[in-house]
């Protein structure tokens, strides 16, 4: 991990996603790279940096203890990051090395459809209970949602836009604790009522929706859009999803958002600034965390702010076949909206945005 203003940094390692530390390992420090040598039968086990920094924010040294920023795989809710392999052919669908990208010829021959992966399904009856409102829902090719894309593809839509679906901060991703309103009452009001309103308010932070522009963890799938988000099933569906579109004769496209995080400082799920207080954001002439975004806003102009979010495109490019991203540039930094363009161009199969 990259952590230059670091006094130490250890590494916690747990068998499980819930037991307490097997081991804390000492890592060593070179030109500001803090690691350590495991052995193989760490695959698959959980992590946390425990790291000595000093805070601004806090005029101190701080024992943070945080995720992995270049997290692939997560337990549920995010608590700790997991040691995988993408490369792993267990975490691959059957037949995702021969998975072909749908070609399109330009980007004028681009025509793109809009959808949100909870919403998918949500409502579908045709898709199994244990399935609605997850990636996984994309597999299910007789369901209405399914039989609706298939058609546009044949009306000559070439790409799905999704909306953001890596690691969301603020869903809840333990099912069991969600609360939703009862969807046949609401039918049940007038039209012209404001009941439907108000009973969807008193549950608007219990439930699952959330249009997900709260990122966590960049290059990681969403757990609450998978059937298990304690570990590594939300990569394998993920990837399911990707190739049953393509086998619609779709392309994936996401919509992403480097632009912010969640929170900054010593706020819970506060990441980067934990790791290197003070640099991978934004700040203003008072030294202060710039919000302009709505949330913590980053400095992609920074080189390892900007590399980790070059290695995240490239990541869902590479791995996940995701085609295009679409995020706003930084007005500060238009060398590496380009080179993120090119990249994509390079592994996602049809440039970027």
């Amino acid at each position: 991990v990259w952590a230059p203003t670091a006094q130490s940094v250890k590494l916690h390692r747990f068998e499980t996603s819930n037991s307490d530390a097997a081991e804390i390992v000492d890592m060593t420090r070179s030109d500001g790279v803090w690691s350590t040598t495991g052995d193989p039968s760490w695959k698959s086990q959980f992590y946390l940096f425990e790291i000595d920094v000093f805070v601004p924010s806090t005029q101190s040294i701080e024992a943070n203890i945080v995720t992995d920023p270049y997290s692939v795989s997560l337990s549920t809710n995010s608590k700790r990051s997991q040691i995988v392999d993408l490369a792993d052919t267990s975490l691959q669908p059957e037949g995702w090395d021969s998975v072909g990208t749908p070609a399109v010829g330009s980007f004028e021959d681009i025509s793109i459809y809009e959808l949100h992966v909870r919403d998918f399904s949500v409502m579908d009856p045709e898709v199994p209970g244990e399935l609605v409102g997850t990636f996984a829902a994309f597999t299910v090719d007789d369901s209405i949602g399914m039989q609706h894309l298939a058609e546009l593809a044949e009306a000559g839509i070439t790409d799905i836009h999704l909306l953001p679906a890596f690691d969301i901060a603020t869903i809840d991703e333990d099912k069991s604790q969600w609360v939703s309103p009862d969807f046949g009452e609401l039918g049940a009001y007038p039209a012209d009522s404001v009941e439907q309103q108000a009973a969807v308010t008193a549950t608007k932070d219990l439930d699952a929706f959330n249009w997900g522009y709260d990122p966590f963890h960049y290059t990681v799938p969403e757990g609450s859009y998978s059937t298990d988000p304690d570990g590594t099933q939300r990569i394998v569906e993920f990837r399911e999803m990707v190739q049953s579109l393509n086998d619609t004769g779709l392309r994936v496209v996401m919509d992403v958002v480097y632009n912010h995080t969640n929170a900054g400082g010593q706020a819970e799920k506060s990441v980067l600034d934990k790791v290197v207080p003070g640099y991978y954001h934004r700040l203003n002439d008072t030294g202060a965390i710039e919000t302009s975004t709505c949330c913590a806003n980053t400095a992609t102009e920074h080189q390892m702010m900007g590399r980790l979010m070059i290695d995240s495109v490239v990541t869902w490019a590479k791995e996940y076949k995701v085609c295009l991203l679409y995020t706003s540039p930084s007005p500060r930094d238009p060398l590496r909206y380009l080179v993120c363009r090119l990249l994509l161009e390079k592994w996602g199969g049809g440039g970027g945005g």
